[in-house]
């Protein structure tokens, strides 16, 4: 009885040391946080967490696990601000939890007067169309070409044709005809010329005059790695090869295995006559537009809720509060992650295919709602 007793004792006093190894989580000191962000953040971000310009944030009702977050990525180095980096590199745990709760704590900024947020121009999608005419002769009408060994630009990605077109221009891809047609078209002529080609439905092609389409699709899986199944990509940077024009196909596939044309990632095995089936079988699939202009703000601006909600608190993630912030700051935050500036996969992705205009549209959306 002694035996089970003492065994009882001991796994009540087992329980009560587990108890005592788990510490109590850490609250923060909002008094703490004011005292350090007034020393060493309110010359830029006030002490109010308005920023003193219009290209320095807002951090006023930002998320306080948001605003930890961020200094601890500046602390730790996978975010890269010279200044940041050197103000938080002497900074505790503690300390950076409470300035977070200070500026968390403090009420939202008002929101800027700011240009009503309007449609993505149709204006610009008919200046695209009218740009775009220097292409028709060639890749023909609305970009969809029926001219053997010339590829379509309907329905394209409009980043990879944003990129390709400035290679082009730069003369990167030794085609001086093409490079001496695009000189005098800036970045915004060239956006605005890939969202028009890449807003185009592709026709549906009948199947070429060679290969079989039956037995191009097994043959297709290696490819559709990158370029998505079907050929249809969802990677801003990777081409649409559904509905392409057979014989461009074939000859670029070739290109690739010669060297002549290079890529680290297409590595293809593959017969002379296998290409033509691989060709036959991305020709005649459909493909739809890869872009809308026209969309207005709300739309895109719904793809942003999904992470940052429309309101504080709405997110589940550990993601910043967009309504209210510096318009300015957030044009530049968004072309950082678009241009891949900015270390995030996820945000690249999602705007890699944003104009300019598309972007200075959303940030002046967000700016001019009030924070909650």
């Amino acid at each position: 009885m002694k035996r089970y007793a003492l065994g009882f004792v001991s796994l009540i006093l087992l329980a009560a040391c587990a108890e005592e190894k788990e510490p109590a989580p850490p609250t923060a000191d909002i008094a703490a946080g004011r005292a350090i962000a007034e020393a060493n953040c309110s010359g830029c971000h006030g002490l109010d967490g308005q920023g003193a310009t219009s290209e320095i944030p807002n951090l006023a009702a930002q998320p306080a696990e948001y605003l930890e977050s961020a200094m601890r990525a500046y602390k730790d180095g996978t975010r890269h601000h010279a200044a940041l980096q050197d103000m938080v590199s002497e900074m505790t745990g503690q300390n950076i939890r409470d300035i977070a709760a200070y500026y968390a704590s403090q009420p939202p900024v008002s929101a800027r007067a700011q240009e009503p947020a309007s449609p993505v121009a149709e204006s610009s999608y008919a200046e695209g169309e009218d740009i775009g005419m220097i292409c028709a002769e060639c890749h023909g009408s609305g970009g969809y070409s029926t001219t053997p060994g010339v590829p379509s630009l309907a329905g394209q990605q409009p980043a990879y044709l944003i990129a390709s077109t400035q290679e082009y221009v730069r003369g990167n891809r030794g085609h001086q005809e093409k490079e001496e047609m695009l000189q005098g078209l800036d970045r915004v002529d060239i956006e605005k010329m890939a969202m028009y080609f890449a807003s185009q439905t592709p026709h549906v092609r009948e199947a070429p005059p060679f290969g079989d389409p039956q037995r191009g699709e097994p043959l297709s899986a290696s490819c559709g790695e990158c370029h998505g199944a079907r050929g249809i990509s969802h990677d801003p940077l990777v081409p649409t090869l559904a509905g392409q024009e057979p014989f461009y196909l074939v000859n670029a596939i070739n290109a690739y295995l010669s060297g002549e044309r290079e890529h680290e990632d297409m590595n293809l095995d593959a017969t002379e006559e296998e290409i033509k089936d691989i060709a036959a079988f991305y020709a005649v699939q459909h493909a739809e537009a890869a872009a809308d202009p026209a969309a207005p703000v709300r739309e895109l601006a719904a793809k942003c809720d999904r992470c940052h909600g429309s309101s504080v608190g709405e997110s589940t993630m550990i993601v910043p509060t967009l309504n209210g912030q510096s318009r300015e700051y957030l044009v530049r935050v968004m072309k950082a992650y678009r241009d891949d500036d900015r270390g995030s996969s996820m945000m690249h992705k999602m705007s890699a295919n944003y104009s300019d205009e598309m972007i200075e549209a959303i940030a002046t959306y967000y700016a001019s709602r009030p924070a909650e």
